[in-house]
């Protein structure tokens, strides 16, 4: 397929998600009992999508400019002179709202009109056999959702005796709610009867596109029985499309019959969004808000890991910063003092974003436009702390350790998903291969694999995901294309190996 017909469609189906999650989430209370139609669409169409740290890409020494992303000290190691990034993308999504039954990637992909809701039929009524159902969660557990594209574009390394200077660009988007209150799912409140009180604790879901220039630079000293790095990122950063809801205080519930809701406390309760596509027919992406971003990190490495024996350590901090926008953007709140009741089937007729919006506020406030209260929020990106570990058991053969724990940074921002993976790989100049094994939100077992040939790596961090699972909640997958030099040799300073030319293969 063309690239630019599938960058097309695939930016177009993350759009229409985009603009049915705006539309819905700004129609706050309904989403409180349909939170689960909110994520069956998110599931669907991030499946559409091309993972959350991409190991195949970042953990080897050969992996040059795209290594600075995890750690910008990262690139301590590569043998590299110079490294090019042409062209590398990615995507993953995970959640514990639901998944489809029995199903693998291409089975929700090739079927997309034969995808039913386990509640769309009576328990004891059989689904279609070549239907593919997505199933909710069972009781009790609280949720997230997550999902992630990144495409990095022209990038470039220049790797000097003390000094390794990086230019790179990336489009990012990502859509987050990671402590999502357990009764929003959906046999969660289907198990409130009417006069039953339930809370609802504070939390937020939000979702940002951004663009980034970058410059990355190393430096490069002699340490203790080895090499020490100290890098930074610093990004300038392109807003285009965000939106956001942020609950602030407990909410105490009573469901009355039909599904009335009454807001004993009353509440409190942040939206904000960009309505550049929402306001348009079609897909108008352009930027809405500037930035700026910093990853800081430090790596040693030891002397003889150069050789096949020691030990590679880091330590780094992602994505410090923040977007504000000022262009199309509107920032509204609810806020209400006293008990109300809320009847979301006053809401069933809406058919767009603006009408569900006006009659938001009509149900709430009596009259229109009284939610709004400004033009302007600021999005912080997301932050995280990560550690990586990276152990030369014998030349060509390592094991690393990665740790992603985010950090709350702002009041409102898109949240990483925590990570822990073990990587085991066999590298060499032309030949590279993972084998991933980790846990995603320290909930999601998974085991992946990833490949280098030459120039062109790919990889996933849950294969079982295209193989077929009990329950399939997610999935991600990435690939790069890049050059970098035939000659190389590792060049920094602590001994080990010498540059050498590299020979190709004989056929």
């Amino acid at each position: 397929m063309n690239s630019t017909i599938y960058f097309g469609i695939k930016w177009k189906a993350i759009a229409v998600l985009y603009t049915k999650t705006q539309s819905s989430i700004n129609q706050l209370f309904v989403i409180m009992k349909y939170a689960h139609f909110l994520i069956l669409l998110f599931c669907s169409f991030s499946l559409l999508s091309i993972a959350q740290e991409q190991l195949g890409l970042r953990t080897e020494n050969y992996s040059g400019i795209n290594s600075v992303f995890a750690n910008p000290a990262n690139n301590l190691t590569t043998p590299f002179q110079w490294d090019v990034n042409l062209g590398a993308v990615g995507g993953f999504v995970d959640n514990t709202i639901g998944g489809y039954r029995d199903a693998s990637v291409s089975d929700v992909l090739n079927n997309v009109d034969r995808l039913f809701l386990a509640t769309d039929f009576p328990s004891d009524q059989e689904f279609p056999a070549d239907a593919t159902v997505f199933d909710f969660a069972p009781l009790g557990k609280d949720k997230f959702a997550s999902a992630v594209t990144i495409v990095t574009g022209p990038a470039i390394m220049l790797n000097f005796e003390k000094h390794s200077f990086g230019v790179f660009t990336n489009f990012r988007a990502v859509v987050s709610g990671h402590k999502i209150p357990a009764v929003l799912g959906y046999y969660d409140y289907e198990s409130i009867r009417p006069g039953d009180n339930y809370s609802v604790f504070p939390s937020n879901v939000g979702g940002m596109a951004w663009g980034e220039i970058g410059i990355n630079y190393l430096y490069k000293g002699e340490a203790n029985n080895g090499q020490i790095g100290i890098g930074f990122n610093l990004k300038y950063l392109q807003g285009f499309e965000s939106f956001f809801v942020k609950n602030n205080t407990n909410l105490n519930i009573t469901k009355l019959e039909r599904d009335v809701l009454n807001f004993e406390n009353g509440a409190n309760i942040n939206v904000g969004f960009t309505a550049t596509s929402i306001d348009e027919e079609a897909v108008n992406l352009q930027q809405n808000g500037t930035g700026f971003g910093l990853d800081i990190g430090l790596t040693f490495a030891a002397l003889d890991y150069q050789d096949g024996a020691g030990i590679k350590l880091g330590v780094s901090i992602l994505d410090i910063g923040k977007i504000k926008f000022t262009k199309n953007t509107e920032a509204h709140t609810i806020d209400i003092g006293n008990p109300f009741s809320f009847d979301p089937k006053n809401l069933r007729d809406v058919t767009n974003f603006r009408d569900g919006l006006d009659q938001l506020n009509e149900e709430l406030f009596g009259t229109t436009g009284v939610s709004l209260t400004g033009d302007t929020y600021e999005m912080w990106l997301p932050s995280a702390f990560s550690l990586q570990a990276d152990l030369a058991i014998r030349e060509n053969i390592y094991v690393n350790a990665t740790v992603v724990q985010r950090i709350p940074i702002g009041e409102i921002s898109v949240e990483r998903g925590n990570l822990f993976a073990l990587t085991p790989r066999y590298e060499s100049r032309w030949v590279s291969a993972f084998l991933p094994v980790s846990v995603y939100n320290w909930q999601h077992f998974q085991v992946g694999a990833a490949a280098r040939l030459a120039f062109l790596t790919f990889g996933t961090e849950n294969l079982g995901s295209f193989f077929g699972n009990k329950s399939l909640t997610g999935t991600d997958f990435y690939m790069a294309i890049k050059i970098n030099p035939f000659r190389m040799g590792w060049k920094n300073g602590g001994g080990g190996r010498k540059s050498k030319a590299v020979q190709c293969y004989e056929f």
